[in-house]
């Protein structure tokens, strides 16, 4: 694989938590980093949800390269669509590129 093959642009967003007038806290999601992205989708499964009806949870790979603001729990903005970022590693065969493990929920 080229470069040439990490053809989606992706925002990289962290989560920032403020607290409201009433004594709340609020979290909203800013952009850290972009990152040219391969993002291959990988299947979906049935997830149960606490006291409510089962969610979809789709899932999905993305190759790039590696950038000190990648971790878990972030989320990865593709396409227009949220993904969060549950496991982060190195790739076993490319140097310099990583692999991001995602997931999104459907209600």
């Amino acid at each position: 694989m080229t470069i040439a093959a990490l053809r989606a642009l992706a925002a990289l967003e962290a989560p920032s938590e403020a607290e409201t007038l009433f004594g709340g806290r609020s979290r909203s999601w800013s952009q850290v980093a972009a990152l040219w992205i391969d993002l291959r989708p990988s299947g979906h499964r049935e997830s149960p949800d606490a006291g409510g009806p089962p969610c979809l949870v789709e899932t999905a790979e993305a190759e790039a390269r590696p950038h000190p603001a990648v971790r878990r729990g972030r989320r990865l903005k593709a396409g227009g669509e949220p993904w969060r970022i549950v496991a982060v590693a190195p790739h076993a065969v490319r140097r310099g590129r990583i692999v991001l493990k995602l997931e999104r929920r459907w209600p």
